[in-house]
């Protein structure tokens, strides 16, 4: 069997909370959706981040990770999310990340629920994105388990919000893929059977 298929998408701001809270809605086409792939000209935007005042944040991106065809594999798990490539020069900017659940959870551990319209303040416990691969999982479906099945249309997906915190010092540019100098890249890594 070849690996499983998967997909990344980005989720509007505006997207209403009722548009992700099941799993079979957070599976299908999300109205405003925009697939983001490995490519160059299809990344995720963080929008322009004005530092002549001092130290700002890029707005915040949604992104939604699911398998689109499991090939015949039936259980997906241990999801880890890293920024592996960063050509930021001044130590104080971060990607800065929040594991979210799909608005459904009534009390999330490991996530916190979709805000609409979030801005860095909507999450309470945002961290650092790692920048080496992490040691265990730090990402989780949006229900919140430590694994997803994949044969049935009640798996669920990774849900993650993203922004950065660029320090004032930073070196301006358009900071993107691995474009020596200015490189922002990510990585995702599972586990399948």
């Amino acid at each position: 069997m070849a690996a499983p298929i998967v997909q990344f998408r980005e989720i509007l701001l505006s997207t209403p909370e009722a548009s992700l809270n099941t799993e079979a809605k957070r599976l299908a086409s999300i109205t405003g959706q925009i697939i983001r792939s490995t490519g160059a000209g299809n990344e995720a935007d963080f929008s322009t981040v004005d530092i002549t005042a001092g130290a700002a944040d890029s707005r915040v991106v949604n992104i939604l990770w699911h398998v689109s065809d499991a090939d015949g594999h039936t259980l997906a798990s241990n999801f880890k999310f890293w920024a592996s490539s960063l050509g930021f020069d001044d130590a104080a900017t971060k990607v800065r990340m929040q594991p979210l659940s799909g608005a459904d959870q009534g009390s999330p551990l490991d996530t916190e629920n979709y805000v609409v319209n979030a801005t860095p303040a909507s999450y309470g416990s945002w961290t650092d994105m790692p920048e080496t691969e992490p040691a265990s999982q730090n990402v989780f479906p949006s229900d919140e388990d430590g694994q997803m099945a994949m044969v049935t249309t009640t798996d669920d997906a990774v849900m993650t919000a993203l922004y950065i915190a660029v320090a004032a010092g930073e070196t301006p540019g358009q900071y993107r893929g691995t474009d020596a100098g200015l490189e922002l890249q990510f990585s995702f890594k599972y586990s399948y059977s």
